[in-house]
Formats: structure tokens, sequence, C-alpha cells
């Protein structure tokens, strides 16, 4: 991945930040993107200290304005794109009877509509020369898996992040535009630990992030398009 440039979205923490050292030590120059300023520095003083390449810019995926902003500068500075990896979620547990639309409209904005605006973006800038997209859904967002009470909002967000996947994928196809998705299952990161604190798994943010990385390296995945990889996490 020399000479390539990546876009991580949701890279301060967990499977991001693990993603976005993946992609570096491939040799991708990896730009992190993340709301929080604090969890952006440091993942990267983790890839300066293993002296690797990387740029971190703020970015709420869910402003339109502040994406295409970010895909603006990524052209003036790098002139391309060559991955994509939609990644930036949040999640709000509580009863589908009792949630306030606004809630389910975050996490709609944030987990769908920013992979949407990112994505679109993205296919601008790859048109010429092709490219890599990976979009973080879940295993929550898999036909006949199980599902918890009090998640409707998150597992509904994940089933169409799975199917923009499919969808992309035909758009792609004549300017070999690759989309691609994994979907894990429980995953150490601190989402799980909000989500289910009791619950423990040995799958780590870096385990996702090797499947991720293989998704955008064409001499490792160049045959696949369209396919959500479902990590069931080792618990």
């Amino acid at each position: 991945m020399n000479h390539q440039v990546a876009l991580v979205t949701g890279g301060g923490r967990g499977i991001g930040a693990a993603t976005a050292m993946a992609l570096a030590r491939k040799g991708a120059h990896v730009i992190v993107a993340s709301r929080t300023g604090f969890e952006l520095a440091d993942t990267l003083t983790h890839l300066q200290t293993a002296g690797l390449r990387g740029s971190g810019w703020t970015l709420d995926v869910a402003d339109d304005a502040a994406v295409a902003a970010v895909f603006a500068r990524i052209k003036v500075e790098f002139g391309r794109l060559d991955i994509l990896i939609n990644n930036a979620a949040v999640l709000l547990s509580g009863s589908f009877a009792e949630m306030a639309m606004r809630d389910w409209d975050q996490i709609m904005a944030v987990n769908l509509r920013g992979a949407v605006l990112c994505a679109q973006q993205a296919f601008r800038l790859m048109q010429e020369r092709g490219g890599a997209i990976v979009n973080v859904s879940s295993l929550g967002g898999v036909a006949n898996t199980e599902k918890f009470p009090g998640y409707a909002a998150y597992t509904v967000s994940k089933f169409a992040l799975t199917g923009l996947t499919e969808a992309l994928a035909a758009e792609g196809k004549a300017q070999n535009i690759r989309v691609n998705a994994v979907a894990p299952g429980a995953v150490d990161t601190a989402m799980l630990r909000q989500a289910a604190p009791h619950l423990r798994t040995r799958t780590t943010p870096a385990d996702v992030a090797k499947i991720i990385a293989f998704l955008c390296d064409p001499a490792e995945s160049g045959c696949m398009t369209g396919a959500t990889l479902v990590i069931n996490s080792n618990l």
C-alpha cells in the first residue's frame, strides 16, 4: 500500500485506531478522523512512536459541510484517496417504546448517513484509479443472529450499512471501486464495555483491523466486492 492514502473515520480509539495502525504498517499514509481531539491525538502518538505516517483531522461525519471540507482538503493535499474505512458509530440504548426520536435520528445520522456522505465523496475521488471502501457493520446487522433488547436503532443502522455495502459494490464496479464490510461480534472496546460490561471476549480491535486491512489490499482481496465478512468473536 505504499503511496496510498487512507481515511479512517472514528479513528480515535478501538477498531478505528487499530485499523489506522494496520494500514500504516502496510505503507499507507493514514488520515485519522475523529470528533474527539484527545483520542485523535492519542492515535497519532501511537503512529508516530511506531515511525508510521499519519495525519489527524477532526470530523463529525454527521455534518455534511464538515465531510465535504475534509474531502476537499484530501484532494488539495494528496490529490487522491485510495481507501475509506467507514468506522464512526455511536451507540445509545433504551426501550424502543420509550426511545426519543432525537436519539434514533442521532444514531442514523452517524452510523448510516455519515457513511453515505463519506462514501459519496470517496467515489468522486476514486473514480479515476479505483479504490477500496470498508464499512464496519456489526453481527447485530446480520440476519439470524441473536439480537438484544434496547438496541433497536443500532441494529437497524447496521442492517442498513450491510445493505449499503452491497448497493455500492454494484455502483463501483465500473470504476474498480471495491466495497466490502466486516460484521464483528463482541470486540474488546469501550463501546462493548458500555453496552455489555458483563461480557468478556478475547477478540481485540487489532484482530478486526487485520481483516479490514486484508479487504483494503488489492494484492490480497482484489477479487472481492460486495462481501460482508462475519466475525464470530472468540468469547
